[in-house]
């Protein structure tokens, strides 16, 4: 009986299913945007059920439906939505509509995800296809121009990284902002390839920053890198990118014949000496000479390769990426091989748990030119070397500079080789997500950051000149290990009852960080490259150091959004962060942030409008810190114990202090205040943001003076105080409604910068120079960093002249002072030319930065041009205090020998006359040396050519483009240095806009070509 139930029941399953199964059909159909492109990754679900599918890489679909009364429903990010009754149809094909609202809807913010039209702070949104225009590998260079109120600076130099501000320098000290990649907290991001970025969010006010507490002060810049996407197909992506570059700007120097009349001018040598006669010998224009800029500048070459996969089902989603980067630099000795690989997988554990892990690897072999010391560096010699010497002596050695007496720069260029850094580094990210309801979600995240960096610097034996050698090979090793970890747990909880829309996010981070530093020289290291290392050393003399230390932050943090209506926003941030590197008592800081939006759309008034497609007012207020001023330890005294005492006829090792402690050192914060605008017209083709900001920068971190007798060094008090105000305007209009799709673009920044406070302090000089002292000055009342020097007033080109040039009882100002020297001012008019005398000669902020970029498309053809900016600053070219030398002996600018007084060939110049020893000191830091560096540059061009889907179908890849790129095509400056854009010297705020010879920008062209298949 039981065995025939269960046969009954069998029976009963299948007549079922076959009836079922009868009751089914199939639907397939081919989806496509509004030019007829496929559209993969599309949402087809049967409404009311669960059921359904995405399509393909080709945009088509094929599903199982009931065979009545079916309705299905299409979607997509960035497009409408759309359900169609089925009916007793079998294929459906259709094109989607772009939703103009929806494509930037969802941005990212701290520790989460907002609506944009939800956001209260100043967030300023990059999109991957930007970042990818610039030819680099540098995320950061590829940023600039991009945001209003971002600042980006760099040299042509492969091998440099990228200066970033926002909102200009928030401190004396460290003014860099932070990363946080995938949510996870970093110090930089050279890990990154500017293909691997999805997106980019920079957060510039404390409203949007302060969720980040004491790392937030100077900007927060978010990296979404590009995550997996479910698709029946995977999808395979391969960009090649290749092209020379060259020098995009040389200084036009005195030529032989040039350069030995200078030398007759300054009566370098007495007649009828055997050096006289071969400088009249070249100045008569008998010999051709050496161009050294030519001789170290070359053609250089840029590669960069990208191969990624994407792909996976509903449960789990993966990318793949790597990339390999070649950069030859233009100028020899200088290059940058880098190899990339990231992968990031997304694995759906149950319907409520999800486990992602990104990983990156990436190694860097380059050169370790120096730049920043201009005695070593090649390029500085370059411009030093006197024409007249070749290069190779007739037996191929290399020649030795009689005239000027400096190196050889090519030998020094041709040894630059032997200086090489080898970076790898691995940077992990694990997570778990979880929903617990629809409303309430869990993330965990644990990131690893391990960097093992290794330089290796040979300096080979050579003999040139008894002037111009190194009898014994030298080798510096320099180890540098970092590991970095971060755990962070936060829960978000998001609820909408009637109009009324609330949410909240709590969570804890812990944070670690370490370095382990060493550095060996050996001597007598033998030339061949395997025996290059200190084991090989066969000098007695060896010399060895390291160091370590660590530091930890532990946090706690919360945001609170509440919404009404769509119409009104509040949002409230805290954050408490405990740091070891101050003392008990002031380890913890604490920062909170309010800010509030009016969505004035909403409004009845608004709301029915087709011309207003957006309108929000929005305003912020909150305090942020800034760590990374103090060092690990900073708090505590520090001592010496190489000293030694004689007491009573024994030696007494001692040990005194060096610096004094400081146990109250604590965090610096900045308040800030901001209010924007969001307007958006005619469905947001034309859109509008503009800010106003105020950032007080508070407890900067500022060393305060001694007596001399205490005989240690000032300690650190949290004492200054510094104000940034100003307002950013950005603009973008696109119109892709007609067969010629356009858009343009343009963004600008103000910011006024000023030191409020500095203790007892008083200033602070910065910016030293061999020979020249220091350069800008820091006080009270004044732009951080100001130069500071002499003021001039033309040369005397009379006596008349100089003899007027007296102070009220007659005596002359300058008594070393002759016609053709330079008249500087007397500017407290005490009738002497003296240190009380210098001034204010200018800033290196701009009074305004900005860029506007214009884009069209017509036929499958793209044409972009991006232009950037700077206006109102200032750069002292201190290359001028060498080449515009009155002394001569170095050789000259082509300006300084065209300009020079001469009382007889020159008697109307503007630039000192030639003079042995210069009496006049006319090399003190004045207005000569301080440049205008406004500029507008074309930044890139590039024109494009995307192939049609038919030829591309037929040679069987989904999308082919092939294009053509211009790098810094040309750049509108007055400034007479190799590049108006001068980053800070040796890494310093207080030197920023000092130029010692940067390294010349290239004009790079490039061809490309993208195909995903």
């Amino acid at each position: 009986m039981q065995i025939f139930k269960n046969f009954f029941l069998l029976f009963i399953a299948i007549t079922l299913s076959i009836s079922a199964y009868a009751q089914e059909r199939i639907i397939q159909g081919s989806i496509k945007d509004e030019t007829d492109g496929p559209l993969p990754g599309v949402n087809v679900t049967i409404v009311g059920s669960s059921t359904g599918t995405i399509t393909d890489f080709d945009g088509k679909f094929k599903l199982n439906i009931p065979s009545d009364g079916t309705i299905l429903r299409f979607s997509s990010i960035g497009y409408k939505t759309t359900e169609l009754d089925v009916g007793s149809k079998t294929e459906i094909n259709m094109n989607m509509e772009v939703d103009l609202e929806e494509l930037d809807e969802v941005v990212v913010i701290g520790y989460g995800t907002a609506k944009k039209s939800d956001v209260t702070g100043s967030v300023s949104t990059v999109k991957s296809e930007e970042l990818t225009v610039i030819a680099t590998e540098d995320v950061n260079k590829a940023l600039q121009g991009r945001v209003p109120g971002v600042q980006v600076t760099n040299s042509g130099n492969p091998a440099s990284g990228s200066k970033v501000r926002v909102r200009g320098i928030g401190t004396i000290n460290n003014s860099d902002p932070l990363y946080v990649v995938d949510g996870f907290p970093m110090q930089d991001i050279s890990h990154i390839a500017p293909q691997d970025v999805e997106s980019m969010e920079v957060l510039k006010d404390a409203s949007a920053t302060a969720v980040y507490g004491s790392r937030g002060a100077n900007g927060v810049i978010l990296i979404s890198t590009k995550k997996g996407k479910a698709s029946s197909k995977y999808t395979y992506t391969f960009n090649a990118q290749s092209g020379v570059k060259q020098a995009a700007n040389v200084i036009e120097m005195a030529n032989a014949s040039e350069y030995a009349q200078l030398g007759l001018e300054a009566g370098r040598f007495a007649e009828g000496t055997d050096e006289f006669e071969q400088l009249s010998y070249v100045a008569n224009g008998n010999y051709q000479g050496t161009d050294w800029q030519d001789e170290l500048l070359r053609q250089g070459s840029f590669q960069n390769y990208n191969f990624g996969i994407n792909g996976g089902s509903e449960k789990n989603q993966f990318n793949f990426s790597t990339s390999y980067v070649k950069d030859e630099g233009i100028l020899k000795g200088t290059d940058l091989e880098k190899f990339f690989v990231k992968f990031n997988n997304n694995h759906k554990l149950t319907h409520w748990l999800d486990f992602g892990q990104n990983v990156a690897y990436t190694h860097a072999n380059y050169s370790l030119t120096n730049l920043n010391d201009i005695y070593s560096s090649p390029l500085t010699q370059s411009l030093w070397a006197d024409p007249i010497t070749p290069v190779f002596n007739p037996d191929g050695s290399y020649a030795r500079a009689n005239w000027s007496y400096n190196n050889n720069p090519a030998r020094m260029a041709d040894q630059e080789q032997y200086k090489r850094s080898f970076d790898n580094r691995i940077v992990g990210n694990f997570s778990l997500n979880a929903k617990a309801s629809k409303n309430l979600s869990f993330t965990s995240n644990f990131g690893v950051d391990y960097r093992n960096q290794s330089q290796k610097m040979y300096l080979p034996a050579y003999y040139v000149s008894n002037e111009e050698q190194r009898m014994t090979s030298q080798l510096d090793e320099h180890r540098n290990i970092r590991f970095d970890w971060v755990w962070s747990n936060y829960a978000n909880y998001t609820k909408t009852f009637g109009k009324h829309t609330v949410g909240g996010m709590v969570g804890m981070e812990m944070q670690y960080f370490s370095y382990n530093n060493m550095m060996a020289t050996g001597f007598d290291v033998p030339f061949n490259p395997n025996m290059r290392y200190l084991g090989a050393a066969k000098g007695s003399d060896f010399f060895a150091t390291s160091s370590q230390g660590a530091n930890a932050l532990q946090s706690y943090f919360a945001r609170a959004n509440y919404g009404f209506d769509n119409k009104y926003l509040l949002t409230a941030t805290f954050r408490a962060d405990g740091s070891s590197k101050f003392a008990d008592g002031n380890r913890w800081g604490f920062f909170p942030s309010f800010s509030a939006g009016w969505n004035m759309k909403e409004e009845d008034f608004l709301k029915q409008s087709d011309i207003v497609s957006q309108l929000k007012l929005r305003a912020g207020w909150g305090e942020v810190g800034n760590q990374s001023s103090a060092g690990n330890n900073d708090y505590l005294s520090t001592v010496t114990n190489n000293l030694r005492y004689v007491v009573d006829g024994q030696v007494i090792e001692g040990r005194i202090p060096t610096t004094l402690s400081n146990p109250d050192l604590r965090w610096e914060s900045a308040e800030m205040t901001n209010v924007g605008l969001d307007m958006g017209l005619f469905n947001d083709q034309l859109t509008f943001t503009a800010e106003y900001f105020i950032k007080n920068t508070k407890d900067m971190v500022v060393p305060q003076p001694v007596p001399d007798y205490v005989g240690a060094n000032s300690p650190n008090v949290n004492v200054g105080t510094m104000q940034n105000k100003g307002f950013e305007f950005a603009v973008n209009y696109r119109n892709v409604e007609h067969e010629v799709k356009w858009n343009i673009g343009a963004n600008i920044a103000v910011i006024n910068n000023q030191i409020t406070n500095l203790g007892e302090t008083g200033h602070i000089d910065g910016g030293y120079i061999d020979k020249l002292g220091f350069t800008t000055r820091t006080e009270e009342g004044q732009e951080v960093a100001y130069f500071y020097g002499y003021q001039t007033d033309g040369i005397f080109t009379s006596q008349s002249q100089l003899d007027a040039h007296v102070d009220a009882e007659g005596n002359p100002l300058q008594p070393n002072a002759s016609v053709g020297d330079v008249k500087f001012v007397d500017i407290n008019g005490d009738g002497v030319i003296d240190d009380d005398d210098k001034t204010n000669l200018g800033s290196a902020i701009p009074t305004f930065t900005g860029s506007f970029n214009i884009g069209v498309e017509y036929k499958g053809f793209d044409l972009n041009l991006f232009f950037t900016g700077s206006y109102g600053n200032e750069v002292a070219n201190i290359q001028k205090f060498w080449i515009e030398d009155s002394n001569a002996q170095k050789n000259q600018s082509k300006n300084y020998y065209d300009n020079r007084f001469h009382p007889e060939n020159n008697p109307n110049g503007t630039l000192p006359r030639v003079v042995s020893g210069d009496p006049n000191n006319n090399r003190r830091f004045s207005d000569r040396y301080v440049e205008d560096a406004s500029y507008l540059r074309l930044q890139n061009v590039q024109l494009g050519y995307s192939f049609a889907d038919d030829l591309c179908k037929k040679i069987h890849v989904q999308r082919l483009r092939v294009y053509g790129s211009v790098d810094n095509l040309f750049t509108l400056t007055n400034y007479s240095g190799y590049d108006p854009e001068v980053s800070d010297h040796y890494n310093d705020p207080l030197a920023q806009g000092v130029d010692i010879g940067n390294y010349p920008k290239s004009t790079t062209y490039s061809l490309g070509i993208n195909v995903t298949f």
